[in-house]
């Protein structure tokens, strides 16, 4: 684990020296995501992240994305649902420049209004994008189902009509009132060293005034229905329900139950469904953890009538899952398989720098041999009990899109009868 470095400024640095790189990777991360929306502006967080490659108080649009590709080097973002990370790569001799691009992407955007219609209308079709693609929409909506009543429900993309609606006023309030550096943290690895990247953040990442009023936070966003499209012939279904949040020392018990049920080519609903049933080319399953909720779930493409098969195949599954006698080899498969994924992950540069931000950003302090100790401790009994939670049927919920039928969700009882019924007469 990396020390973190507080700067005069709020901003907390970390900095892992890596003398065997060529080039460095550096992200920075801000503590403002969807779960920070003010009520009647849903994805203007992610509306924000757009703008600021328009241009700022020194560069053009054109003049930034000119900088970044001198030499070679690479500059992007993306928005979660509680945090926004500017992120990218540069050669050792360029960090200067390109962390002056950061603090003035971050501390100054332009924000104009011309430039936030364009990027409203840029968005409206990164929204058409994802109604057009059934996997992706089935999976974010299964979030609204089981975060219902919380800010995690809400899309990252937003509300087409509330983004319409916000103009440049807003987002500059959104921008001064969450994009702080002291909700910030900046994480580099590299042949760089601390005490010159210390400097250089000093001087380039200059202290702001006081934050406004922060703006409550928004409640749940419901379903919201499908405009009628050809979807070939297949059903796409995302099942799930619940899970363990960011940090619970259960995590890594649940992330390798969700490994054996669908994680792989070797997981029992990818052999049952597709090996055996020849029902679905793509199924699997996976978690996420968020600071104050988780969530887990399986999703599958199936033929339009075999939807009550899959279900009930998915339950089944699930059923021998919670009566698993674990012999300890299975145990230590499963730990040795979660250990090797966790390793292998940390071989990106990018992904150690995401670690050590996160863990600062959202409170979470972990060492990696921490980590790898919950894994390797994961025992048999313990995996009998988190499936016997986990894995109940009464818990869980359903979201799918029909290629005739459009849009369906409800619990995974009421689907199921409702489809046995369709399915009798």
């Amino acid at each position: 684990m990396l020390e973190p470095i507080r700067l005069r400024s709020g901003l907390t640095l970390v900095v892992e020296e890596a003398p065997w790189q060529q080039g460095v990777s550096l992200g920075l991360f801000v503590r403002a995501g969807v779960v920070d929306e003010p009520p009647g502006q849903a994805g203007i967080a992610h509306l924000l992240e757009h703008l600021v490659f328009r241009g700022t108080r020194k560069f053009a649009g054109d003049e930034l994305s000119g900088r970044i590709d001198e030499d070679g080097g690479e500059l992007n973002a993306y928005t979660t649902k509680e945090y926004t990370c500017l992120w990218g790569r540069t050669l050792p001799q360029g960090l200067h420049s390109y962390l002056e691009l950061l603090a003035e992407l971050f501390l100054w955007p332009r924000l104009l209004p011309r430039d936030l219609r364009r990027e409203v209308d840029v968005i409206a079709e990164e929204y058409q994008l994802w109604l057009q693609s059934p996997e992706e929409y089935v999976c974010d909506l299964l979030e609204t189902e089981v975060f219902a009543g919380s800010p995690l429900a809400r899309s990252v993309l937003g509300e087409p009509g509330e983004l319409a609606a916000l103009d440049a006023r807003a987002v500059r309030a959104f921008h001064a009132g969450q994009w702080r550096l002291d909700r910030a943290v900046l994480a580099l690895s590299g042949p760089i060293d601390v005490a010159r990247v210390r400097r250089m953040a000093e001087e380039l990442f200059l202290a702001q005034g006081a934050p406004p009023r922060a703006a409550s936070r928004l409640g749940a966003a419901s379903p919201r229905p499908l405009a009628a499209r050809a979807l070939a012939s297949q059903v796409h279904i995302a099942v799930g329900g619940g899970a363990r949040p960011l940090g619970d020392p259960g995590l890594a018990r649940q992330g390798m139950l969700v490994q054996e049920f669908g994680g792989g080519p070797n997981a029992r609903l990818f052999m049952r469904l597709r090996d055996e049933m020849a029902l679905s080319y793509g199924v699997y399953s996976y978690d996420t953890a968020y600071r104050a909720a988780g969530l887990w779930a399986v999703y599958a493409d199936l033929p339009r009538e075999s939807l009550r098969e899959g279900l009930e195949a998915i339950a089944d599954e699930a059923r021998q899952l919670r009566r698993q006698r674990w012999r300890e080899e299975q145990v230590e498969s499963l730990r040795r398989s979660a250990r090797g994924a966790f390793l292998l992950a940390l071989d990106s540069p990018f992904a150690r720098v995401e670690r050590e931000a996160l863990q600062i950003l959202l409170d979470r302090r972990e060492g990696i041999e921490e980590e790898l100790g919950r894994i390797m401790g994961v025992r048999g009994d313990a995996l009998r009990r988190e499936a016997d939670a986990m894995l109940a049927p009464e818990s869980w919920h359903v979201v799918g899109l029909h290629p005739e039928r459009g849009l369906f969700h409800g619990s995974f009882a009421d689907v199921l009868a409702e489809e046995a019924e369709r399915c009798s007469k």
